[in-house]
């Protein structure tokens, strides 16, 4: 009979990838380390990804997902669009103002050559896939008939924008973040307003 998984064990391999991975760069996220910050053998590591990419794959994925979960929720009408993208806006907005954050932006920024896959894995898996749910989730908005996003892609990237202006630069900088939790809620909110205004829902004939 085969040994049940053991969640824990999943959980503390995430999170030790994670800690490594927004603290010291991805070139230091090797499944030796991983292994030893998350107290488990390298086998354990093995057992539960084939290899590097797949780990840093699953820990990115992770991370964009717990970012933009309210995503996963239908919303009723209208207002629940302007909340749900308000949440994602926030939630954003606050892990690109972390240290963490910060400490990753200047670690991505010194990647050589060698590590160009890993540059690509990060992108794909972070920025773009943080993208990709927010178009899938305004096409389904548009859709059911709650919102008008004509180009869901091209549309989420413009949001995007207009939620992280120069933050993603202040953190590739190191420079401090420019608005408190009062004033990044108010930016974000102002954002998705003018946002859900040049694209309102047009009535059905």
């Amino acid at each position: 009979m085969a040994r049940p998984v053991d969640a824990g064990k999943d959980q503390a391999i995430l999170k030790a990838a994670e800690e490594i991975l927004f603290s010291e760069g991805p070139q230091c996220c090797s499944m030796d380390a991983v292994a030893k910050r998350a107290g488990v053998s390298r086998a354990t590591v093995y057992a539960r990804h084939a290899n590097r990419q797949a780990l840093l794959n699953a820990v990115l994925r992770t991370c964009v997902q717990g970012l933009s979960g309210v995503l996963d929720m239908a919303p009723a009408d209208q207002r629940g669009v302007r909340d749900a993208l308000i949440e994602f806006g926030v939630r954003l907005a606050r892990f690109v103002q972390s240290d963490a954050y910060r400490r990753f932006t200047r670690a991505i920024a010194g990647l050589d050559c060698s590590t160009e896959a890993d540059a690509a894995l990060l992108f794909q898996q972070g920025p773009r896939y943080a993208l990709e749910r927010l178009a899938s989730w305004m096409a389904a908005t548009t859709a059911a008939g709650l919102a008008q996003f004509p180009n869901p892609e091209r549309d989420a990237e413009h949001l995007l924008g207009m939620w992280l202006g120069l933050d993603i630069m202040r953190a590739v900088y190191g420079m401090p973040p420019k608005r408190g939790p009062q004033e990044l809620l108010m930016h974000v909110t102002e954002a998705v307003d003018l946002f859900l205004q040049m694209h309102p829902v047009r009535p059905t004939i």
